[in-house]
């Protein structure tokens, strides 16, 4: 044989021994077993041919599904002995579960009692944020909501907080009169702004009702309301009681006494003479000066009830619309740096008159000039004015030596190019202009 592998006397024999010990049944058996290299190569096989390509590659392939299946049931074993792992500690922890003692069940319970106070404190002030912010708008929208009414009372709606109470002896006096008035104030849609109080006697007023923002105590924005009586009022009486009111120079103190009886303090009083007063024009026109440089009044004729009710609708629609244009002649002045009082500066608004020309060109000039300083004096009627009037030193002397009432037609029937009089109010401005003597008249 040709594999045979022969041993001399000096070559080296490798024997394996191996000794395996088996416990069965508290007894133990030795088995010894002696493994011969020499043996095993003279007594093995001979090798067959090498294998083709194609059976290694299936040998392979059957190997390597061997190995995986082998994979497969190590980790399955593996598992199973992790779960066993598991269940055995858990056994173990179960068994050294011990019961508590009662400080560790109160201190369980204290904990547990202050977490649910900890999440209620939570709520509440979730609670408490939601409720203040719900607080706070609604804050905001009141605020805004007095705004707009405070807004509204001086500029859309300011007639609507604006009324005019009438003494309820003046509807008595004069029938008709409170329906003339409610028809007039139903056409404005202002019905509701009149008033009829028993206490005024003859007294007409007017008043106002204020709306401010006011904050309390706490800091709440609170809509405050309170009633203004403005610094103005209107006596009613009969043209013919009044004539002997004048008549007998006791107008001075049926003003005063009047005036007491409203308010003290710096007020203007309107005497409404209804019906026509038959009185000389040139004393009432120097009664109507006096009365109002001393007491701060003035005489008003009307004739009829319908004047009468326009006449108090029209000062409501005035007196409502004054506080708007107070409070923009305060903002003016507060923008040009000079608020509050005693910064009023005088302006002269005129034009310089000429200087070369003739007597009469010059004359005629600074006459115009003059003229222009009348209030409420249209041009066409300072144009016919100066026709009539073109020297007025000429006029001073013409007028000084005629009669007041005859001057005064005079002027005042005379008609201006656009078909309208001069008028007896500016007939008396003039004439004042033009004979005053000592130089206290006050043309306005």
């Amino acid at each position: 044989m040709d594999d045979v592998i022969n041993l001399g006397d000096d070559d080296e024999c490798i024997l394996i021994e191996e000794t395996t010990i088996v416990e069965q049944n508290s007894s133990q058996k030795v088995c010894e077993t002696n493994f011969s290299l020499v043996d095993a190569v003279n007594k093995r096989h001979r090798s067959s041919a090498i294998p083709s390509r194609n059976e290694l590659e299936d040998d392979m392939d059957e190997l390597e599904k061997l190995i995986n299946l082998q994979k497969k049931v190590s980790s399955s074993s593996s598992s199973s002995q992790n779960f066993e792992d598991v269940v055995v500690s858990s056994s173990e922890t179960v068994a050294k579960k011990r019961k508590l003692t009662d400080t560790e069940k109160d201190n369980a319970k204290k904990e547990r009692e202050l977490k649910k106070e900890k999440i209620a404190l939570e709520k509440d002030e979730k609670r408490n944020e939601v409720i203040r912010k719900r607080k706070e708008k609604e804050r905001e929208k009141e605020t805004r909501k007095i705004e707009r009414e405070m807004s509204a009372a001086i500029n859309s709606k300011c007639e609507l907080y604006t009324f005019c109470h009438v003494g309820k002896h003046v509807f008595d006096t004069l029938p008709g009169l409170e329906a003339e008035i409610r028809m007039l104030y139903a056409e404005r849609k202002i019905e509701n702004q009149l008033k009829i109080e028993k206490d005024l006697g003859t007294r007409i007023e007017w008043r106002r009702k204020c709306v401010e923002l006011r904050e309390d105590e706490d800091g709440q924005s609170q809509r405050f309301e309170y009633s203004s009586t403005q610094d103005l009022f209107a006596i009613v009486v009969p043209a013919t009681t009044l004539k002997d009111v004048i008549s007998s120079n006791s107008l001075p103190h049926f003003i005063e006494e009047q005036r007491s009886g409203f308010r003290n303090g710096r007020c203007t009083m309107l005497i409404v003479s209804f019906g026509k007063l038959e009185l000389v024009k040139k004393k009432l026109h120097n009664l109507a000066i006096e009365i109002f440089e001393k007491y701060r009044a003035q005489i008003i004729q009307l004739e009829t009830l319908s004047e009468l009710a326009l006449f108090t609708a029209q000062y409501l629609r005035s007196l409502s619309r004054r506080e708007k244009k107070r409070l923009e002649s305060m903002n003016k002045d507060g923008s040009g740096g000079q608020s509050g009082r005693g910064h009023h500066k005088i302006q002269y608004q005129g034009e310089k008159g000429i200087v070369i020309g003739s007597r009469s060109e010059i004359v005629q000039d600074w006459w115009s000039k003059m003229l222009s300083t009348i209030d409420r004096l249209s041009n066409a009627q300072k144009r016919a004015i100066l026709t009539l009037i073109p020297d007025p030193i000429v006029a001073i002397n013409k007028y000084s030596k005629m009669d007041y009432s005859t001057a005064a037609k005079e002027i005042g029937e005379l008609v201006a190019e656009n078909g309208r009089r001069v008028g007896p109010a500016m007939a008396h401005k003039i004439l004042t202009m033009l004979t005053d003597e000592t130089g206290n008249a006050v043309v306005e």
